[in-house]
């Protein structure tokens, strides 16, 4: 029997798709840019202790969540992720990015969004355009938010590690990777065909050089 061809674009997404971080953006807009630059002067200790290498992304991760999201529950903030994804989102994506996209799209592959952004507020959107997501998932317990990761970080080296468990369980023929820095290189250099796409809507993208 032969076997379909089938293939797959996996995207990071921030600096990939999107010109800005896109869980800098949805505190702001969840929060308002007014107690959004407060809470950054607060946690600013914790920020120069991560740029210092003393405090890894993991954590600080985890302190930006529990300081802008404790008061508030899982529900809340669910549906502000959906509000997100519509109205936000969609202005953050780079021209070029979305030309690539609707190039695959164009010729039936599938499309993988592979970040360490969150579900909460890309869900929505990969749903609405019928991309599948691996991503970084918040702890959630009822109705509430934990503030910690559930699981592992969905970043660098560990990319890698979810993807080659997707292609296991998933029959691919051909795959092409999109990430915007070397910190993506842990997954381009499994997929066939990877490109690092420009910070910019000049160039579409440059091949990596594996």
């Amino acid at each position: 029997m032969k076997l379909v061809d089938k293939t797959i674009a996996v995207f990071d997404l921030d600096g990939t798709i999107t010109s800005k971080d896109t869980y800098l953006e949805f505190i702001k807009y969840f929060n308002g840019q007014l107690n959004f630059y407060i809470g950054i002067i607060i946690l600013s200790p914790f920020i120069v202790l991560f740029y210092l290498g003393l405090l890894n992304n993991v954590k600080l991760k985890e302190l930006f969540f529990s300081f802008f999201f404790k008061k508030f529950n899982a529900s809340e903030i669910v549906q502000k992720g959906v509000e997100f994804s519509t109205k936000i989102l969609p202005s953050l994506c780079y021209k070029s990015a979305l030309k690539v996209l609707k190039w695959h799209e164009d010729n039936n592959h599938d499309i993988l969004i592979l970040t360490a952004s969150s579900d909460i507020w890309l869900e929505h959107w990969c749903k609405s355009k019928n991309y599948k997501l691996i991503c970084t998932k918040f702890e959630k317990i009822n109705d509430n938010f934990t503030g910690k990761i559930d699981g592992k970080n969905c970043f660098g080296e560990q990319k890698k590690v979810l993807l080659i468990q997707y292609f296991k369980n998933h029959n691919y023929t051909y795959s092409f990777g999109y990430g915007d820095s070397k910190s993506d290189k842990h997954y381009l250099d499994i997929v066939d065909e990877s490109y690092l796409m420009s910070l910019n809507d000049k160039n579409v993208s440059t091949k990596w050089k594996k």
